[in-house]
């Protein structure tokens, strides 16, 4: 859904609908309130109710106008872009310029729909938005960003939900280099050649089960004058069958999704120019599919990353945090003031906080707080979790230096997966790992988010670097 959105100070004489903000307990002008009772509709966040008209008026809940918040604001705004796909030209008057952001992203996100693959896609929403605002300079700048920021998580959903036999490591790739040339990113590209080379064990290791070769993406963004440097690293894992330790049917089904951390790197960077981001920010996008074909590691197999520690493979399905290591390994050559990993990492994060809240944790806990405050800030919510030094000695290894798992036990697997992430950043830089594991995908409409990816992570990049008071240069 492709829509041109413009701002006015009166719907516009041509509009196929008009969408009217409505309040828990102040029944609107353009209804008895004994008919409104009679529909159902009392104003709660999220309810559409359509009244006939020329044009028609749709009747949007917010919930109490005291109570009115972000949350209420992008549910309401989701709700309605699911409600109104049989219009081309939408108004909707906006509570308040400040609103603005929050619609747009809301908007764009609640309509959207993966139908690359559908020979009947349906209707595909309005074409063209008018945003009714007092003041249309004061609604600019949330026009602008609401818009680069939906681009953004649009980015990521298209390829989290593509499929793995259309979107390889190599063509990710490649889509993250044309996208970085219309976003003004630098991008290198590393072959398997050059992989070796560079010594990324890990990376390379993972790749051998696939005929697919892997890739390492570097993207970079620079500011003329940076505020601070930041980098950022997604675990792409184009598929993952887990490799010999093969995973059930039942789970294959979405691993064409376990890229969803690179997709959400690539996400955030791609809209840097557009938000005038004051951050230099490099990228770190470690491709690969995890299969059992061709010279697949064994369970007890060591690998070697690139600084030099060796891994005993327990678990060939423990793949993320391997490859991982390698590009935590390279953020960190690059002395960043900061480092944050995004990756569906581990099952023990969702069944521990849900669908709708990814864990965050860190060696940093002023890091770790800022990346929680954009968070909230951006409409997403993290909530940390520890790193206790107590579970280190379970990631000993008798014949290297570390496991990559721990066989037999099932307690605490998201803190040992963080814990071995830790091991790869030098405790004098701030680092965060955001395991999305559990709301990479939706199994239904909520809110902003479809069936589908739900581009999670995006906008709380993209906040926090686009606010560089919250940490400081080293």
């Amino acid at each position: 859904m492709t829509i041109e959105w413009r701002l006015a100070v009166a719907p516009p004489r041509d509009a196929d609908a008009v969408a009217l903000p409505a309040y828990a307990g102040e029944p609107p002008d353009l209804a008895a309130p004994a008919f409104l009772a009679g529909c159902g509709f009392h104003a709660a966040a999220g309810q559409i109710l359509q009244l006939p008209g020329d044009p028609p008026t749709v009747l949007v809940g917010l919930g109490p106008r005291d109570g009115l918040d972000q949350d209420a604001v992008r549910t309401a705004a989701a709700m309605l872009a699911r409600s109104v796909r049989g219009y081309r030209r939408l108004a909707i008057r906006v509570p308040a310029p400040g609103w603005v952001r929050a619609v747009v992203e809301a908007f764009t996100l609640g309509g959207y729909r993966f139908t690359r693959y559908k020979s009947e896609p349906g209707p595909a929403g309005p074409a063209r938005v008018d945003l009714i605002v007092e003041s249309t300079v004061d609604a600019e700048d949330g026009l602008r960003i609401g818009r680069a920021l939906a681009a953004g998580v649009r980015l990521a959903r298209d390829l989290v939900n593509e499929t793995g036999d259309a979107l390889t490591p190599a063509g990710f790739a490649d889509r993250a280099a044309v996208i970085a040339r219309t976003g003004g990113l630098d991008c290198e590209i590393w072959d398997e050649h050059r992989i070796a080379a560079e010594r990324l064990g890990g990376l390379a290791g993972v790749a051998r089960g696939s005929p697919r070769p892997p890739r390492l993406v570097e993207l970079t963004y620079r500011p003329e004058r940076p505020a601070a440097t930041v980098a950022l690293v997604g675990k792409g894992v184009t598929y993952d069958a887990g490799g010999l330790s093969l995973k059930p049917t039942a789970q294959l089904v979405d691993m064409a999704a376990d890229m969803a951390g690179a997709a959400t790197v690539l996400g955030a960077m791609a809209v840097l120019a557009e938000l005038r981001c004051p951050v230099r920010v490099r990228g770190w996008l470690p491709l690969t599919e995890n299969m059992l074909g061709t010279d697949p590691i064994r369970v007890g197999d060591v690998l070697r990353i690139r600084d030099g520690t060796t891994v005993e493979v327990r678990n060939a399905d423990a793949e993320g945090r391997l490859i991982l290591a390698d590009a935590l390994v390279l953020a960190a050559e690059s002395a960043p003031d900061a480092i944050i990993d995004v990756a569906t990492l581990t099952d023990a994060a969702a069944i521990a906080l849900g669908r709708r809240i990814g864990a965050v944790l860190g060696n940093d806990p002023d890091w770790v707080d800022t990346v929680r405050a954009a968070a909230t800030r951006a409409g997403e919510r993290l909530w940390p979790l520890p790193l206790p030094d107590c579970y280190r000695p379970q990631l000993d290894s008798r014949i290297a230096d570390l496991v990559n798992y721990t066989t037999g036990n099932r307690h605490g697997t998201a803190l040992l997966a963080g814990l071995f992430l830790r091991e790869f950043v030098p405790g004098t830089i701030p680092w965060a790992h955001l395991d999305i594991q559990g709301t990479a995908l939706s199994d239904g409409d909520a809110g902003e988010w479809v069936p589908g990816a739900t581009g999670f992570g995006v906008r709380t990049l993209a906040e926090l670097l686009l606010t560089p008071s919250g940490f400081a240069p080293r």
